[in-house]
């Protein structure tokens, strides 16, 4: 599967742990990064991850994250058309910054967008993408058959 997989997710197992949700998130990540590591599924990575995650504010996470990029079967970069889109996105009521990583998503053909952003996921059916939008939970089940 052709993963676009949002910086949130990236970070989560640097977030707290203390949380069940947030652990069970962690461990998706870290099984669907394995997958990619096995070659199970492939990565896109894209100018607005490597844009947000340039800002990040610990060096040691943000160079962590970085080295997903090497991973990837490629970079989305900006163009004319993915500006498009993404104001597209944004004008239906998603943070500029999410839609960007959704319109990337869609021009790299990724098949599934994986965040963990509640908000990014309940609005993601009503906005016409050309690709599912799931958590790294969901995600797992699906392709275990358990959901």
């Amino acid at each position: 599967m052709r993963l676009y997989i949002d910086l949130n997710c990236f970070n989560r197992p640097f977030d707290d742990q203390g949380q069940e949700r947030v652990r069970r998130e962690t461990e998706a990540v870290f099984a669907v990064l394995r997958r990619i590591v096995d070659g199970s599924d492939t990565l896109l990575w894209s100018w607005a991850l490597s844009f947000e995650n340039d800002k990040h504010p610990k060096p040691d996470r943000r160079d962590e994250i970085a080295l997903w990029q090497g991973r990837s079967e490629r970079t989305i970069v900006l163009s004319a058309a993915l500006d498009k889109r993404t104001r597209e996105i944004a004008q239906q009521g998603i943070h500029a910054l999410d839609a960007a990583h959704l319109a990337s998503a869609e021009v790299g053909r990724a098949e599934v967008f994986l965040t963990c952003d509640d908000l990014v996921l309940r609005r993601a059916p009503r906005l016409g993408l050309a690709l599912r939008v799931l958590s790294p939970v969901a995600y797992l089940k699906e392709i275990k058959g358990d959901g």
